[in-house]
């Protein structure tokens, strides 16, 4: 955990920008019945945050749904929308020593989102059958 010296503050372990609250964010990947979860916890500011949050999280709708760990993916999506909400209130960060991450598009403009939008309509399919139009 980075504190500046001067104010006593969290500084973000990125970019060193001020404020910068503590998270933890997760991934899963779920292949048949193994699944693993990688989590990236340390403190960040606002912009560093989003940038990590998106990453993981879309890592999660493409790689999440291939297995057993389908609940934990959902689980993981709701926790690291969680983190990202309290560092999204947080203000723009004044002061950066260091590059921030580039937060890229929102979730919901990504592609990645279509994975998990094709393996609910698989599911509704099974489950309910093709509808008669």
């Amino acid at each position: 955990m980075s504190i500046n010296p001067h104010l006593g503050q969290p500084v973000c372990d990125v970019c060193g920008g001020e404020p910068a609250g503590d998270a933890t964010f997760r991934s899963v990947l779920s292949l048949l019945i193994a699944w693993q979860v990688s989590t990236r916890m340390g403190n960040f500011c606002r912009d560093c945050g989003v940038a990590v949050h998106r990453e993981m999280t879309k890592f999660t709708m493409v790689a999440g749904w291939w297995g057993f760990a389908v609940l934990g993916a959902l689980v993981v999506i709701l926790m690291n929308a969680s983190a990202a909400a309290r560092l999204e209130r947080m203000p723009s960060p004044t002061e950066r020593p260091g590059r921030p991450l580039v937060p890229g598009p929102p979730i919901s403009r990504s592609p990645a989102l279509i994975v998990p939008l094709l393996f609910l309509t698989l599911i509704l399919v099974f489950c309910c059958g093709i509808p008669d139009f």
